[in-house]
């Protein structure tokens, strides 16, 4: 029985990691659902993640997987993802070159600080889906429908008076919430990044 369409899609200032193109090749297909891929190139993260929440709309799927460039995501994370039955669903991976068990997934309370997140050491012993403030969306598993709740531009750069900025991802949790949507994160679903060393 037919579900539903989803679109894989990778925003990418420049190219896209060979790991991370070769981990969405091998992705298990979920029973019931046609996967289609695109990426968008050239763009800075905001404009890039606008442009496939477009396409995504334009072309009536039911759900849109976002994957970072730089991100290397394990073989069942639709199905996991899927599983948790949340308007955005978010694996998760540690920030490149933590010194401290850094995530980009964070708790209720007031900001998006250290305060706030999750540890890695806490997300490796969890084992259900449960809700959270939101995180970054290197591995986000996106309702089509909450672009629908949502105005556009649904993904920005906030800067303010002190010179920090949120980032588009976290802005995105932020305006989601706002419109009553689900975020939740399926602790299994762990990513890794990769990244370089120049010497």
């Amino acid at each position: 029985m037919m579900k539903g369409k989803i679109l894989i899609a990778v925003p990418t200032f420049e190219n896209i990691k060979p790991e991370c193109f070769k981990a969405i090749f091998d992705l298990t297909n979920p029973a019931g659902y046609n996967l289609y891929f695109d990426y968008v190139k050239g763009y800075d993260c905001a404009r890039a993640r606008n442009e496939i929440a477009k396409l995504s709309l334009n072309y009536n799927f039911d759900y849109v997987l976002m994957i970072d460039s730089d991100v290397k995501v394990p073989k069942d994370t639709l199905i996991k993802l899927l599983e948790c039955e949340a308007d955005i669903a978010l694996g998760w991976y540690y920030k490149k070159r933590t010194v401290n068990d850094q995530t980009v997934i964070f708790n209720f309370g007031k900001d998006y600080t250290d305060e706030n997140m999750i540890h890695g050491k806490t997300l490796l012993e969890a084992i259900d889906p449960f809700d959270i403030k939101g995180g970054g969306l290197g591995i986000a598993l996106v309702n089509v429908n909450v672009f629908r709740k949502m105005e556009y531009p649904y993904f920005r750069y906030v800067i303010y008076d002190d010179d920090t900025v949120l980032s588009e991802d976290l802005y995105f949790c932020t305006e989601a919430r706002k419109n009553g949507i689900n975020i939740k994160c399926n602790p299994t679903v762990k990513a890794n990044h990769i990244y370089e060393v120049s010497i």
